[in-house]
């Protein structure tokens, strides 16, 4: 966590990136209900006694196209947020391995938001719309399953205790699809930023590491999730707290204070969540390119705040000490550019590192 609060406060900007989202779900979710509408009433209007709608009849073709329109909305909000997703994880990459996190860090062009966004929208739009694509299936499974019960709950007996059982069986087995689902994507992602790959290969990498991995990846979490709660709770609290003491004591005409203090808490925790999220994204990013580094013996770029935690052989260190040597005398040896030509020279660098060897990194550090 200390990592990526590093990464976070260097790289300030990423924080925006979950509101840009979120402004473009707005009106994509605006212009589907203004469709929705007019798809609604396709249909024969029915008289209903006491009723302040008329009920709307659907054909089978109409009522079909309506999950689908539903469908539709889910992939494309999925996709919206795994595009800010994945860019996060591109930004944490890159400030990992420009050295971003070490005290003599001479690469201030090495993190670029844009660049993330030129990934994903050039390189990786396939394997960012098939995971939204996973996603967005598993949400409209469980929303057919609780249509499903709907409807079954209005004419069956749903005091029947078999029938309760397996409703909430069913309900945790997709639950856990679903979170498996967007466990394995969200790694999936970080993998392809790691090594431009295709998002089944990358799915099936990450599933593999985290195998090899697997007290880290549970130790990041469990650590991740504590300050998670933690830091929700704290934000909740003191902003339902501050909302309730300004209420009373400033406005004593209002009666119920605690109605006000409520509604912040609600949103104060959908705040928090926003941008919590980017901490925990980023720290798992992290993890993944430490055990890369790890993994290939090569420390030059590892963050200060994470060299303790390395565990290299003997052999290892030896190696990635002379490495860093060699790196160090050949770059005093060479001409330092100046000013915009040195950050055209690292962004063309990225390019073609990118482009041409396969992967957003040197050959070396593929695993």
């Amino acid at each position: 966590m200390e990592c990526a609060s590093e990464f976070v406060a260097g790289n300030v900007r990423i924080v925006a990136l979950p509101i840009v989202a979120y402004l473009f779900v707005i009106p994509v979710f605006i212009l589907w209900t203004y469709c929705a509408i007019y798809l609604y009433s396709i249909g024969e209007a029915t008289y209903v006694p006491n009723a302040f709608l008329a009920e709307i009849v659907w054909a089978k073709e109409t009522e079909y196209l309506a999950w689908g329109y539903l469908f539709g909305l889910l992939w494309v909000i999925a996709f919206i947020i795994w595009v800010q997703q994945f860019m996060i994880a591109a930004c944490t990459c890159m400030w990992y391995y420009t050295g971003q996190g070490e005290e003599m860090s001479d690469s201030p062009y090495g993190v670029s938001v844009y660049k993330a966004f030129s990934w994903a929208m050039w390189y990786h739009i396939g394997s960012i719309a098939m995971g939204s694509f996973l996603i967005a299936v598993i949400t409209m499974i469980r929303i057919v399953f609780e249509y499903i019960i709907y409807q079954y709950e209005k004419v069956g007996n749903k005091e029947n205790p078999i029938y309760k059982a397996f409703k909430c069986v069913a309900r945790c087995i997709l639950w856990c699809l679903d979170k498996c689902v967007k466990f394995i994507t969200k790694n999936a992602y970080i993998q392809i930023c790691l090594h431009n790959s295709a998002f089944c290969t990358a799915a099936w990498d990450s599933f593999c590491l985290v195998i090899r991995h697997v007290g880290r990846f549970s130790s990041a979490t469990m650590i991740g999730t504590i300050m998670m709660v933690l830091g929700k709770g704290t934000i909740m609290s003191f902003s339902s707290a501050l909302t309730f003491i300004l209420i009373k004591y400033q406005y004593p005409e209002v009666t119920q204070p605690l109605v006000g203090a409520c509604i912040v808490a609600m949103v104060s925790y959908l705040v928090a969540s926003l941008f919590l999220s980017i901490f925990s994204f980023s720290c798992t990013a992290l993890l993944h390119c430490f055990i890369m580094a790890e993994d290939q013996g090569y420390n030059a770029t590892t963050p200060k705040s994470l060299q303790p935690f390395l565990d290299m052989s003997d052999e290892q260190k030896a190696g990635a000490k002379a490495k860093t040597k060699e790196d160090h005398d050949a770059d005093g040896a060479k001409t330092e550019p100046e000013g915009d030509e040195k950050k055209e020279e690292g962004e063309n660098k990225w390019n073609e590192d990118y482009y041409y060897n396969d992967s957003i990194f040197p050959q070396k550090f593929k695993i």
